[in-house]
């Protein structure tokens, strides 16, 4: 029984952690930038322009909730991120 419980409680802790399309949007843009500089550090092939390509359709799948919101809606969903970083100064 014990273990049914902790299976229970992990997984609810797992699908709640999960739960945020904001972060992965921003991973999202962060493999996209990564793929596009390592371009500048190699010549271009075409599994490179496919990487890009997918994870171009990834970024803007995931993205496309965000594009008319709000930058007050968008601070304040990006603080539901730990790994975000915001500067309001920029």
């Amino acid at each position: 029984m014990k273990i049914l419980s902790l299976l229970l409680l992990l997984t609810l802790f797992v699908s709640c952690s999960n739960n945020q399309p904001l972060c992965d949007c921003v991973e999202a843009g962060e493999d996209v930038n990564k793929i596009s500089a390592s371009f500048f550090n190699r010549a271009p092939t075409q599994a490179g322009e496919d990487s890009l390509n997918s994870a171009k359709a990834k970024y803007d799948s995931l993205c496309a909730p965000f594009q008319e919101m709000s930058p007050a809606e968008l601070h304040k969903r990006a603080a539901e991120c730990q790994s975000l970083e915001i500067n309001p100064d920029l």
